[in-house]
């Protein structure tokens, strides 16, 4: 069963649509059912809750349980959620320096990571823990790209609001790898970090990152480069790595 909410944001006339996948199986746990709550879900949504929809029937041999998968994008037309993506995705910075292949590209506003934690750990998370059966100490952070990034962000920030955090090949890159200032923020949190093959200066980024981490994260980090993917078909082909890697 899959049902949507429309919800306001921080911000004065921003909008979020949250789509909202239940399963038809019971949870395994009594507390309730674990929780995937995905940034991107105007494009990743119906691939995350497909994931489960049809893995957690076998799970024993998929290792995917019956989960809520919660997808989070802005409620408005295409363009202009590629252009906010910058804003809610980007950490703020007291400036912005981009590589040469953005000179030509413009992003609008950005740097509101923070106001968009604020909302999801505030608000959403409060009110899917209030209509739904869930478990309070099993949910989950996915992201891709400007979202992988912003996961990675919020684990820094908020270690403890997930229990597990899936950064599918973050933008590092951004501002001049400005996310590495908050490195020193970094607790024991469990990480996932997923990055195709193809992706040239991302999969370095990656794994740079990755060999940075505190050494207090590293049994419960895991990297992977998944064989000949690229930039887009990373996505589906990492989706049951990353969830098992959360069950387990």
């Amino acid at each position: 069963m899959t049902e949507e909410w429309i919800l306001s944001g921080k911000e004065p006339g921003v909008k979020y649509r949250v789509q909202i996948f239940i399963p038809d199986h019971p949870p395994q746990s009594e507390e309730g059912y674990p929780v995937i709550f995905m940034m991107d879900g105007n494009y990743y949504f119906g691939l995350g809750a497909d994931v489960v929809r049809n893995q957690s029937h076998n799970m024993l041999k998929t290792g995917v349980d019956p989960t809520i998968v919660v997808g989070i994008s802005l409620d408005a037309e295409e363009s202009v959620i590629r252009e906010r993506r910058f804003y809610d995705f980007t950490p703020p910075a007291s400036d912005y320096k981009y590589p040469d292949r953005m000179k030509w590209n413009t992003t609008g506003k950005h740097g509101g990571a923070e106001i968009f934690l604020d909302w999801l750990i505030d608000e959403l998370q409060p009110k899917i823990l209030e209509n739904y059966q869930v478990q309070h100490d099993k949910q989950c952070l996915y992201g891709h790209s400007l979202s992988g990034l912003f996961t990675l962000y919020s684990m820094f920030k908020r270690p403890y609001a997930f229990q597990c955090y899936l950064a599918i090949s973050p933008s590092i890159w951004w501002n001049e790898k400005h996310i590495y200032s908050f490195l020193n923020e970094a607790k024991d949190s469990k990480l996932f970090i997923g990055v195709g093959e193809k992706e040239g200066f991302m999969v370095e980024d990656a794994m740079a990152l990755y060999h940075r981490l505190p050494s207090a994260m590293d049994e419960k980090t895991s990297f992977y480069v998944a064989d000949d993917e690229n930039h887009a078909s990373v996505v589906p082909a990492t989706l049951s790595r990353a969830f098992r890697y959360f069950f387990n």
